[in-house]
């Protein structure tokens, strides 16, 4: 299928294509990822999401259709913004007022771009294209660390905002996309802004060792999602997603060290 911006998000475009949203999501759980995949789960619209939506209809003149698909951010009955949107205009006034960081945000934008990564057909929509590969996020803040869960170690970690949401995983995905389609490897940065009292911004770029790190487990791991969405192999379940615990079924008694993940002793 061709991809367009009306039916990039569509169930038919998730199932034909993998994006790096989709690849996340079956990093998070297998029987999620499927679940989304094939739009029987659909996550529901976080204020976060909601706000970097804004931002991005914002710099890519789509606010007006983005506000008439999305009346929750505004006051019932009313046109004025609730002030988790009045925030994010906060945050583009920042922006708009920094020279560097709008000149490098210039060039064609929400363009759309697809291709082959370890066999399977990906997609992606890159924010801003020029001479480099740009795409904006807006954060609660670019330099406190968070933390993440590893599944492996069943433990949380304290990591920075790039490696806690996957940005340099959706990075190694929109390179490679724009290697295939440009025939080059195109520099990747993320413009960011924090949505903290007085907003802080970076533009920063993922350096090209840790994206072609990222893209090699991607090359690993994609076809055996792209497996699970056709059916060829059964998906794992993490047992702690929304999906796992809608159809979560007791058939034993679960000791208090197993369930929290606890060390003899502890």
């Amino acid at each position: 299928m061709k991809l367009t911006h009306e039916n990039y998000y569509s169930t038919q475009a998730n199932m034909e294509y993998m994006s790096s949203s989709q690849y996340k999501d079956f990093q998070r759980c297998e029987l999620y990822g499927l679940a989304k995949a094939k739009g029987e789960y659909v996550e529901p619209k976080s204020t976060a999401l909601l706000q970097g939506g804004y931002m991005d209809a914002h710099f890519s003149n789509r606010l007006e259709q983005y506000q008439s698909e999305n009346p929750q951010i505004f006051k019932k009955n009313s046109n004025e913004l609730l002030k988790d949107y009045v925030k994010v205009n906060e945050c583009i006034n920042v922006a708009e007022n920094d020279q560097f960081f709008m000149e490098h945000i210039k060039g064609e934008t929400q363009v759309i771009v697809t291709g082959t990564i370890g066999g399977v057909k990906f997609k992606g929509c890159y924010d801003f294209l020029n001479t480099r590969i740009v795409d904006m996020k807006l954060v609660a803040s670019i330099r406190e660390l968070g933390w993440k869960y590893n599944p492996i170690t069943k433990k949380n970690y304290q990591t920075n905002f790039i490696d806690n949401y996957g940005y340099d995983i959706q990075g190694a995905i929109y390179q490679e996309l724009g290697k295939q389609n440009f025939g080059k490897k195109l520099p990747f940065d993320i413009a960011c802004i924090s949505k903290e009292d007085e907003p802080d911004k970076a533009i920063i770029n993922i350096d090209d060792d840790i994206l072609e790190m990222r893209l090699n487990e991607i090359k690993e791991l994609a076809p055996r999602y792209e497996a699970i969405k056709k059916g060829l192999v059964p998906p794992t379940k993490c047992g702690n997603c929304p999906v796992c615990r809608k159809y979560n079924k007791l058939n034993r008694v679960v000791s208090y060290r197993e369930f929290f993940g606890l060390e003899q002793g502890e």
